[in-house]
């Protein structure tokens, strides 16, 4: 049998290439840094960035919010592709927006660290 490059790159190279994770899967916690500490934001368009968090693998990913406008933050969770969000609060328009496209956003207390709200997700208040 001859092994030609393609058939190399289709086999082969499939089965050692990373799988990326379910981004579906994923829960965006909007989070405010202090101290390389991630807590939840009590605020919307000011929190300091979008934490996107794998609930299975425990991977995260920290996405800044160098704007801090409401139109910058919400094009950041959409761009993130995570389909799940914990907010310390947020307004009825962007709530509505989000909703509309899909994201299910719940509420959580500020004094919760973040690995609980995301551990306890489908608990969580609905916004």
């Amino acid at each position: 049998m001859i092994v030609t490059a393609d058939f190399f790159r289709r086999t082969v190279m499939s089965t050692i290439a990373p799988q990326l994770p379910d981004r579906e899967g994923l829960i965006g916690v909007l989070v405010s840094r202090t101290r390389k500490k991630n807590v939840l934001s009590p605020f919307f368009a000011k929190a300091d960035g979008l934490l996107i968090v794998d609930p299975i693998t425990h991977a995260i990913e920290f996405q800044k919010n160098d704007e801090r406008t409401s139109g910058s933050i919400c094009a950041l969770i959409l761009a993130s592709g995570a389909k799940r969000l914990v907010c310390g609060f947020i307004a009825k328009p962007e709530r509505d927006r989000l909703s509309e496209l899909g994201i299910d956003i719940r509420l959580g207390s500020c004094a919760s660290r973040v690995e609980s709200l995301v551990r306890q997700f489908a608990t969580l208040p609905t916004a």
